[in-house]
């Protein structure tokens, strides 16, 4: 159980590294286009911003029940 932990823990890190490498070039004028594709086919991208729209949304929904974001 902790050795799975652990390897989703590094999966994540390691495509959050790539996607920050992707974003730099991007802003230098390089596109890595390959890169890019390859994030989508391997779903890790999807699944990264599917996570972070379900902790922001209920981070929000939190916060509206406890009556601090009306």
């Amino acid at each position: 159980m902790k050795l799975q932990l652990i390897e989703n823990i590094c999966k994540q890190v390691v495509s959050l590294v790539l996607l920050a490498g992707i974003c730099l070039l991007y802003s230098k004028g390089i596109i890595p286009v390959y890169l890019l594709v390859l994030f989508l086919l391997s779903g890790t991208l999807v699944s990264l911003i599917f996570r972070t729209f379900t902790f922001i949304l209920k981070t929000i929904l939190v916060l509206i029940a406890m009556g601090m974001l009306v």
